[in-house]
């Protein structure tokens, strides 16, 4: 459900993939109004791929599975920023909003004309949050930033995967982009309150490898203390022990538990029933083996119930499927269904904050290809029906990617 939070402040997302726009997405269901520009000949990336029921079907670009979660309760203007004219109305734009969301790197964005001195110039009031991969000074400013690079750069990589093995390996999902993202949107709203306050920074950067950076404190203070590298520890954790891991509780399914005392070693076998194990190492072989056949003799969500009853923090490890449909998830409200005019209703997760008293509304389906063209050309801008055919005539703009 969309928050009335930020109503009446205008956002405007030059961006793609995941950080810039699930940043502007964020605002937008705390009620901004965000109008995503995208090129006729360059659409959303993100438009394309994981599509409802597995089918494209003859508009691909609308039934793009992350380009409708991340699209969400936006607007869609379409405007070719490699013209000139195009620029001029991105700007006309501009001047008319509160706040610029962008994560190009620093040469694109004069490109685009979305330089410092430009917006200074056209938009002197906007607030703007600059998300480069690696920020805007240095040897790799110009340097394109996708998940699995910008993972690798920050050291998260380097530390990910087992003790035997001799390989690294990426995480499941590029952390980069939503670290970044939950940096952005924060960044936006401490601009607003800086301008409401009358004065406070304008212009923003915001480096996306720092922002995974930021994250990794624990890494870099172990290379510091021991003069070597962190080692691959698998489930294992320096700092939460002494056990922590995933156990197999039969039928594929599985359970995460953490033990943080020592003295809960001898609890848990209490537990299990082998109270003579009490005294063994926690990574005994024989204590894992034990923890699994009692758990998978009670099954996976029993087994948790009773850790957690005896005070143990544990966990079943659910596949996303599961997640969706667990009782936990459903009595929180966590997705609900958008309804999509080219791919029907899909549940989606919703912004994991909750406003006491306050208004909300149903969640808007992320915007078709230039959906909101006439609104922004006619309404913000104040074109014509003459000059808007003119746009289109131009090719500035299009109610469908040109492809070829």
């Amino acid at each position: 459900m969309r928050q009335d939070v930020l109503r009446g402040i205008r956002v405007v997302e030059v961006g793609t993939m995941w950080a810039a726009p699930y940043a502007a997405r964020i605002l937008a269901d705390l009620g901004a109004e965000v109008i995503k520009v995208e090129g006729p000949r360059k659409p959303e990336p993100v438009r394309f791929g994981f599509y409802a029921a597995n089918e494209a079907g003859e508009t691909p670009w609308e039934r793009g599975g992350h380009f409708q979660k991340f699209g969400r309760n936006k607007k869609s203007v379409i405007i070719d920023l490699a013209q000139q004219r195009g620029r001029e109305l991105l700007h006309a734009l501009l001047a008319k909003s509160d706040v610029l969301i962008e994560n190009n790197t620093p040469r694109v964005r004069e490109q685009l004309g979305l330089g410092h001195e430009t917006l200074g110039r056209v938009a002197p009031n906007i607030i703007v949050v600059s998300m480069p991969g690696f920020g805007d000074t240095g040897p790799y400013r110009d340097y394109l930033a996708f998940g699995v690079n910008v993972e690798g750069f920050a050291g998260l990589t380097s530390v990910t995967g087992y003790p035997d093995g001799t390989d690294p390996i990426r995480s499941a999902i590029p952390y980069g982009d939503p670290v970044a993202a939950l940096y952005g949107a924060m960044t936006a709203l401490l601009g607003l309150r800086g301008r409401r306050r009358g004065g406070g920074q304008r212009h923003f950067e915001l480096s996306q490898h720092e922002g995974l950076a930021s994250l990794l404190p624990d890494l870099l203070i172990e290379a510091q203390i021991t003069g070597a590298d962190p080692p691959r520890r698998g489930n294992a954790d320096p700092v939460f022990s002494p056990l922590q891991g995933l156990f197999a509780t039969g039928a594929g399914e599985w359970l995460a538990l953490t033990l943080h005392e020592a003295e809960q070693i001898a609890w848990l076998c209490a537990l299990i029933g082998r109270p003579a194990l009490g005294e063994t190492r926690a990574d005994s072989p024989e204590l894992r083996t034990a923890i699994e056949t009692w758990a998978a003799a009670l099954g996976r969500d029993e087994a948790v119930a009773r850790l957690q009853a005896a005070g143990f923090a544990a966990a079943p490890v659910l596949a996303p499927s599961e997640t969706m449909r667990h009782p936990q998830v459903v009595a929180r409200q966590v997705y609900a269904a958008v309804e999509h005019p080219m791919s029907g209703p899909i549940p989606y997760s919703q912004l994991p904050l909750r406003f006491a008293g306050a208004a909300s509304e149903p969640d808007i389906h992320a915007p078709l290809f230039g959906e909101h063209n006439r609104y922004v050309f006619g309404e913000i801008l104040g074109m014509s029906e003459d000059e808007i055919a003119g746009l289109y005539a131009a090719g500035i703009t299009a109610d469908a990617p040109n492809m070829g």
